[in-house]
């Protein structure tokens, strides 16, 4: 079975996380949110209180197929000092290609940041510096390159939520679930 771990940190942007990880389980994928922070209750970007599943000084990452970066403000603490854990998983399975890396918005820039994007195409939120990542760099809603996922903001969450089901799943799963939603996609 799929497991998808979501990453998240106080400030995360509440659209990236939530909409994603609703159509994640709808699709049956197990989605399990994991908190950054020294405790499992986070505060989102605009003020939307979540407890998490764990947090991630006591998670194996190794248990999921998945990591998903979502962005906001939050993303800045996904670095090696503040999630030593998390930096290291990406840096030895971001070649493997049977771990599928995801991001929305900001949050792309901590795969360039950690060195782990090779030749793969991402996008990110437009007004992101990409002096790092500019050759990955495609001006594009949702973005798939080889097991990297990403996403340009908050607006296309549904979208990239879809797109990750059509990829890990099925297509006809993703379409589906849009249908069952009034959702066009």
């Amino acid at each position: 079975m799929l497991r998808i771990a979501v990453i998240v940190a106080n400030g995360t942007e509440d659209t990236e996380l939530v909409v994603p990880v609703d159509i994640w389980r709808r699709a049956g994928l197990i989605v399990k949110l994991i908190s950054i922070e020294k405790k499992k209750n986070v505060v989102l970007a605009h003020g939307c209180k979540i407890s998490c599943d764990e947090i991630l000084s006591k998670e194996n990452l190794s248990k999921h197929n998945a990591i998903f970066l979502p962005g906001g403000p939050g993303y800045k603490m996904f670095n090696e000092k503040d999630t030593p854990k998390l930096v290291a998983f990406v840096k030895k399975f971001a070649n493997d290609k049977k771990t599928t890396f995801m991001s929305i918005c900001a949050a792309t820039k901590c795969y360039a940041d950690w060195g782990v994007l090779g030749h793969n195409k991402v996008t990110c939120y437009p007004d992101i510096d990409k002096s790092n990542f500019q050759q990955n760099y495609v001006k594009q809603d949702v973005v798939v390159s080889n097991n990297f996922i990403t996403a340009s903001g908050p607006g296309v969450a549904s979208d990239f939520a879809f797109t990750v089901v059509e990829k890990l799943v099925s297509p006809n799963k993703a379409k589906d679930i849009a249908k069952k939603m009034l959702y066009k996609w």
